[in-house]
């Protein structure tokens, strides 16, 4: 048996309204709070951008990029996020992964960003979990913002219509633009 690795291209682009559909089912089969139509209805106001790398047709990966810095006042209390995008929901399929694919749409943020005005990026990162991420995203010039640890909640619905509310704890990390 041969061990090859299959050729692919990156394209990194904002996700168009005729897609929104096919980034929920690859990304949030069993999330039925619609998260993707919310990041794209994010774009849709002109707050940011929802960024999709695709391998041809199909989705890869994806990061929203939030014009206004992050949404937590335990970070905007804290440092001053008014010249900040923030990139949140971040995601690459586990089979693209190590491969490329973050890296792709991180750049492709970062670039957007500074044409957009920005001075800085940041996102919330995991700290209990997914220590390749944040490997990846030190390497890539993002550094700790020095306040520690806080936690951040957000709204899920079940396939019954049950909401629910979710917590992670993470650390914010920041990187000058």
């Amino acid at each position: 048996m041969s061990n090859y690795e299959t050729s692919f291209t990156i394209e990194v682009k904002p996700v168009e309204a005729s897609q929104v559909d096919l980034v929920h089912r690859q990304f949030s089969q069993d999330d039925y709070s619609l998260p993707q139509h919310r990041r794209y209805q994010v774009q849709s106001n002109g707050e940011g951008v929802y960024l999709i790398a695709w391998d041809r047709e199909t989705p890869i990966g994806g990061f929203l990029v939030r014009w206004s810095g992050p949404q937590d006042e335990a970070v905007s209390s804290r440092i001053d996020i008014s010249r900040s995008a923030f990139l949140e929901a971040g995601l690459t399929i586990d089979e693209y992964r190590r491969k490329g694919v973050a890296t792709a749409i991180i750049r492709e943020a970062e670039r957007l960003a500074k044409l957009h005005g920005c001075t800085h990026i940041g996102m919330e990162v995991s700290s209990n979990d997914n220590p390749d991420a944040n490997r990846l995203y030190k390497k890539l010039g993002y550094v700790d913002w020095g306040y520690g640890d806080f936690t951040i909640s957000w709204k899920c619905m079940d396939a019954d219509g049950n909401s629910r509310v979710d917590s992670d704890v993470v650390t914010f990390l920041q990187k000058p633009l």
